[in-house]
């Protein structure tokens, strides 16, 4: 049997939602948060800044978590295609104030900031972007090993304000007003991610497809109230890289050592070795006193 035929078979029923083992995710040694980057029509599986999967067009989802309010996030370095993530210079999980973990707050508060005016960024965009923080659980993982496993989801401006394509697909914070409307509640629903072809598939925008069923309530339900989840929707100086990858370490700077002297040899402080005195002998003294008369 090949490899390949292995892992296409289903699993026991008794290993169905087991999840992946302790042991299986020690050796694998990814690290990170697992996100959902949507990008050019195509969702991309991240796990620690690796992408390890994709899904081309509709990914339906459920939605379990989201940042309370629209944040905001500011970048000195203009934007560019291929630039490596990095967190912003500035950064609000309320949209308030900067955040107190921001490398270079750019203001006291959000509404007086230079950064948040028309013509800041490129043309009449604003430097400082919206941006808005989901956890999902993906509905093919329902059933499986991977069962309970929580994406995160960056949402950019495009993907919250706007205008929708049809009577129930739209921007993220007309979605969750539409449900509330019609007495729906987000995270009861199965939602359907597709791109929004409008704007060259550069956004996403959301449909509620149908309501989850009893089982897939029983998970999203437990999962939701887990603290890593809801730190998965919130902002911090490491996180806000978009990236997902562990931060590294900083090499340990070496403690500063005194200038030792070069050893220089001492002077004997033992007093001179007196020379010795020679006895005269007898005759010497007796010749003495013969040169003395």
């Amino acid at each position: 049997m090949s490899n390949i035929a292995l892992l296409n078979q289903d699993l026991p029923d008794f290993l169905q939602t087991a999840g992946v083992s302790d042991l299986t995710k020690a050796l694998a040694g990814k690290s990170g948060v697992k996100r959902i980057v949507p990008k050019n029509g195509i969702f991309r599986k991240m796990v620690g800044g690796e992408e390890m999967g994709k899904v081309k067009g509709d990914l339906e989802v459920v939605i379990v978590s989201a940042s309370p309010k629209v944040g905001r996030i500011f970048y000195v370095k203009p934007w560019t295609p291929d630039a490596e993530p990095s967190a912003p210079d500035c950064f609000s999980n309320d949209g308030v104030a900067p955040d107190a973990g921001s490398a270079s707050p750019q203001a006291s508060r959000c509404d007086t900031c230079a950064q948040n005016i028309k013509g800041s960024g490129q043309g009449t965009s604003k430097a400082c972007r919206y941006s808005r923080r989901i956890a999902v659980n993906l509905v093919e993982d329902f059933g499986t090993s991977l069962e309970g496993e929580v994406y995160q989801l960056n949402l950019a401006s495009k993907s919250l304000f706007g205008d929708g394509t049809a009577d129930n697909t739209h921007t993220f914070e007309n979605y969750t007003k539409y449900l509330a409307n019609n007495g729906k509640s987000l995270d009861y629903v199965v939602t359907t991610l597709s791109f929004n072809e409008n704007n060259d598939n550069q956004s996403i925008l959301f449909t509620p497809a149908r309501f989850i069923n009893k089982d897939q309530y029983a998970v999203t339900s437990e999962v939701a109230k887990k603290p890593e989840v809801q730190k998965m929707v919130t902002m911090t100086p490491y996180q806000a890289d978009m990236s997902g990858r562990t931060p590294a370490l900083a090499a340990p700077v070496p403690k500063a050592t005194a200038e030792v002297a070069e050893p220089v040899k001492r002077e004997s402080t033992k007093a001179a070795t007196p020379t010795p005195t020679v006895k005269k002998g007898l005759d010497d003294v007796v010749k003495a006193w013969s040169d003395e008369e």
